[in-house]
């Protein structure tokens, strides 16, 4: 293998899409001007187009994909340079998997990785989000982010008919929102990693950024031209609002269509949104990973 996979990792709506807008800009525009359009250079991992593009690795075992013992067998392989149909030095891919094995199979391992981003974001604003995203109760919500065990299909390409039927599509072991992160946080890897915010992101971006330029310039020698001019034109062109305004006027095939992708993007929503039990449910679960993270 050959350490060619940047990954992206968050649990679901903790600030992954502003994250790759950034990056985005950063790496695929010579001027830092950002649009979702642009997004396409980073994808998500976790889409059924790999796996149909891949079909021939999995024999037999294609239509048994749900069963996620037995797909995690295939993860290694799936991840491989022929596989993603790379032909650069690396990639940035998104993910939402937590990093954990199952049977003697992990979601990926360091020989594939060579590097890490993740972001983290208060869990009582998470399941808000989540919550509008998916459709769902905010009760629904914390219910699936309290559970360990938690799963989530690979999501089809919009532009094509349903592969898989909900009885045999592949998924991923997303797990709790507390083991999520300290699955990617906590690991032994000598992989360069970044553990990053979401609150520090909206509040203190300019800075963020310059951390992020700071991560690839010491551990992978990156040179970045122009880029005072290109910070501030990032700065611009992932304002929440903009990004809000392009998806009224043009969509976003990330959006589930039950409400807008960009919805709020704000810290401490939860303050005024939350009732005492759901707030004591998520704290009780969470306590030790939010204290280390300065959520409570």
């Amino acid at each position: 293998m050959s350490n060619h996979i940047f990954w992206i990792s968050s649990y679901p709506k903790s600030g992954n899409t502003l994250m790759r807008s950034i990056l985005t800009a950063l790496f695929f525009t010579e001027t830092g001007k950002f649009d979702l359009e642009k997004l396409k250079h980073i994808g998500q991992f976790e889409r059924i187009s790999l796996v149909e593009k891949n079909k021939h690795i999995f024999g037999d075992d294609y239509l048994k994909l749900n069963n996620t013992a037995l797909f995690y067998k295939y993860m290694e392989t799936l991840q491989s340079k022929e596989s993603l149909g790379l032909n650069e030095d690396f990639i940035f891919l998104k993910t939402h998997s937590g990093l954990f094995k199952i049977g003697e199979n992990t979601f990926t391992i360091e020989e594939n990785t060579r590097g890490i981003i993740y972001i983290i974001r208060d869990p009582r604003d998470v399941c808000i989000s989540y919550s509008k995203h998916l459709g769902l109760s905010i009760d629904e919500v914390i219910q699936f982010m309290v559970n360990d065990y938690s799963r989530s299909d690979w999501i089809e390409s919009p532009s094509k008919g349903i592969v898989f039927s909900n009885q045999n599509r592949p998924n991923i072991l997303q797990s709790s929102w507390g083991k999520h992160v300290l699955s990617w946080t906590s690991i032994k890897w000598k992989t360069p990693r970044i553990i990053l915010r979401f609150e520090d992101l909206i509040i203190n971006k300019e800075v963020v950024i310059n951390e992020i330029i700071n991560f690839f310039e010491k551990n992978f020698l990156f040179k970045f031209e122009n880029k005072n001019k290109k910070i501030q034109n990032i700065l611009d062109s992932t304002e929440f609002l903009k990004l809000k305004k392009e998806e009224e006027q043009k969509g976003f095939e990330e959006s589930t269509g039950h409400n807008p992708f960009f919805s709020v993007g704000k810290k401490n929503q939860w303050k005024s949104i939350l009732n005492n039990e759901q707030t004591n449910k998520i704290e009780k679960k969470f306590s030790e990973v939010m204290k280390e993270f300065n959520y409570i």
